[in-house]
């Protein structure tokens, strides 16, 4: 034994071995040396609690240090030798393409594939966590943790009581939104520009009806000033219409939360293009979806159901068929 700065060493060579090593594997190390060239039991024991461990657990130590030396006095993996309930690399490979042609979330991911699973007659499922396990394991997302926040959220009594109106850009192009605040239905159109008559003309597409409410930011194309609002207002509104506080987006969560998703589609799918007709057909494909084919736990239901009372069956079939999923993908039959 080799005493070295006050603390004990079996071989000299043990010096520069350990200085790489963690500061628990020191102790350890120190801890066994003393105890492999001391046969009192009271110093063992002493050992045993300065490490914090049972005297078996010590002698265990001891033993994997005489077998083994210094690297198994690192703590072990329990990581299991095997993993029978692990998801089958197919479906693992399933899920990874879902996420490359769509830029869904695990949700939603695991509602499309399952849907396609039982097409196919499979049993085996994935739930949104597990996806989310395999998009972080396969370095497709990265892990975050964020801090949950309960906010109190807050609807109008029924639909077309209050529908929420923006405008937002992809790629410099302006495109309209719409939505319904209590159905969460919503609506989305590419704009030539945003002068006030184009958005107002967009509006009048998008949604034909008489409704109560309407609620807008401060921009120019709603002001209070705007004589083309007010007039739209006396010709579609039943009430009034609403503008959101200054520095307060709360005010149009649901509507930011729609044209934030839509935005993330149009930018996995078409990244930096600006092709117009690309940018309506995909447009046009997220609506569908967003309406008749994701669920909104909030509400608990479906943006279209609640909306209207109905909505398209055939989602699934539309959107495998529109994204090309269909070579990986099963259809309904």
């Amino acid at each position: 034994m080799y005493i070295y700065n006050g603390e004990p060493y079996q071989k000299k060579e043990h010096i520069q071995l350990l200085h790489n090593e963690p500061a628990y594997v020191k102790q350890r190390y120190h801890s066994v040396v003393r105890a492999i060239y001391s046969n009192n039991n009271i110093i063992r024991e002493k050992a045993a609690q300065e490490l914090g461990i049972s005297m078996r657990q010590f002698r265990r130590l001891i033993k994997r240090f005489k077998d083994k030396g210094i690297p198994d006095l690192r703590n072990k993996s329990t990581r299991p030798h095997n993993s029978p309930n692990k998801t089958p690399k197919q479906l693992e490979d399933l899920v990874v393409q879902v996420r490359k042609k769509t830029g869904f979330g695990s949700f939603h991911l695991a509602q499309l594939i399952n849907i396609s699973q039982i097409n196919q007659g499979k049993i085996e499922r994935v739930n949104p966590r597990t996806v989310s396990r395999i998009l972080v394991r396969r370095g497709i997302i990265e892990s975050e943790k964020r801090a949950k926040r309960e906010w109190k959220r807050f609807e109008w009594g029924h639909p077309n009581r209050l529908i929420q109106t923006d405008l937002t850009k992809f790629n410099g192009i302006p495109i309209l939104t719409m939505e319904d605040d209590f159905s969460r239905r919503g609506w989305a159109l590419r704009l030539t520009n945003q002068k006030d008559t184009t958005v107002i003309r967009g509006m009048k597409k998008l949604l034909k009806i008489r409704y109560d409410n309407l609620l807008t930011d401060n921009g120019s194309q709603f002001s209070r000033k705007n004589k083309v609002i007010r007039e739209y207002c006396q010709e579609r509104i039943n009430e009034k219409h609403i503008w959101t506080s200054i520095h307060h987006p709360q005010t149009m969560g649901k509507l930011s939360a729609f044209q934030k998703g839509l935005k993330r589609f149009l930018q996995h799918k078409l990244q930096s293009s600006r092709d117009i007709h690309e940018i309506d057909y995909h447009i046009s494909v997220y609506v569908h979806w967003y309406n008749n084919g994701k669920y909104h736990s909030a509400i608990e239901s479906y943006p279209e159901e609640r909306y209207s009372g109905q909505r398209d069956i055939e989602w699934y079939n539309h959107l495998v068929t529109s994204l090309k999923l269909d070579e990986i993908l099963a259809m309904k039959q």
